[in-house]
């Protein structure tokens, strides 16, 4: 490194080029810059999967009409990507709807946690 004025990445070598260098970063650093740069949504991934799912869904479902109302031998490979498409789509909905629920249980347990460490007993409705 030594004559080195810029960092390019054969300085950063020493020199030697070849494999890039991987830096180590702060894994904290890290999380807060996806944060800011995502508004958040990485902890909510099922946000950002539902509406590709939707769309997925509504190409797959077109698609699939059009290509097994239309028949003729070229349809077959179109047919198998259609079908595809639906399945891909309604995948990721399930996703997004198993995930949706698993975060809306840990929530759930969390407050029921928050509400005995407090020696409070759970709110219950009442009916009346």
């Amino acid at each position: 490194m030594m004559n080195c004025k810029s960092n390019s990445l054969t300085c950063l070598q020493g020199g030697k080029p070849g494999m890039p260098v991987a830096a180590t970063t702060d894994s904290t650093a890290t999380l807060n810059k996806l944060a800011l740069a995502t508004g958040g949504t990485e902890k909510s991934w099922y946000r950002c999967i539902f509406p590709f799912g939707i769309v997925a869904l509504v190409i797959g479902i077109a698609a699939t009409c059009i290509t097994f109302t239309i028949n003729g031998p070229q349809m077959d490979i179109a047919k198998v990507v259609s079908v595809a498409t639906l399945i891909f789509g309604v995948g990721l909905l399930v996703a997004a709807l198993v995930c949706w629920r698993a975060k809306r249980e840990r929530q759930r347990k969390k407050n029921e946690n928050r509400f005995s460490c407090l020696g409070l007993p759970a709110l219950q409705r009442t009916v009346g």
